[in-house]
């Protein structure tokens, strides 16, 4: 049987507030599957949706701002990735304790993709060992 939880729930368990929650789904941050189905607001959300509720609210709570999260979320969209259900998020910060200056994905096929960069800071994908040349 699947796991499913309610709005409250998830709500508790990623440590914000109801009316946040319906917040970042009313404005398609998150896009949970009772969302999809037409319901103005989700009444049921999967261990996926919790998963991505719980990796938006730490990456917000790292330092990283709303619009900037929009911003790699679409971008993720856009290339086809499923935003943050999936994979493992690495907050880089520069300096001692500072804003972060850097989010990266790390893909489960060892991809990683720099989300959230300062601006002029160099980025370079790097090829695993023994990747394809």
């Amino acid at each position: 049987m699947m796991t499913t939880y309610n709005s409250y729930e998830v709500a508790g368990r990623v440590g914000v507030s109801y009316r946040t929650l319906m917040r970042w789904v009313q404005h398609n941050i998150l896009n949970p599957e009772g969302a999809r189905r037409g319901h103005r607001f989700p009444t049921t959300w999967h261990r996926k949706d919790l998963r991505e509720a719980s990796v938006l609210a730490a990456c917000l709570r790292a330092g990283f701002s709303l619009q900037r999260m929009r911003k790699a979320l679409n971008y993720l969209r856009g290339i086809g990735h499923n935003p943050l259900s999936t994979g493992d998020f690495l907050v880089i910060r520069l300096g001692n304790g500072g804003d972060p200056s850097e989010l990266v994905k790390i893909c489960d096929t060892g991809e990683a993709l720099a989300l959230i960069q300062q601006p002029g800071q160099l980025v370079m994908r790097l090829q695993p060992i023994g990747g394809d040349e």
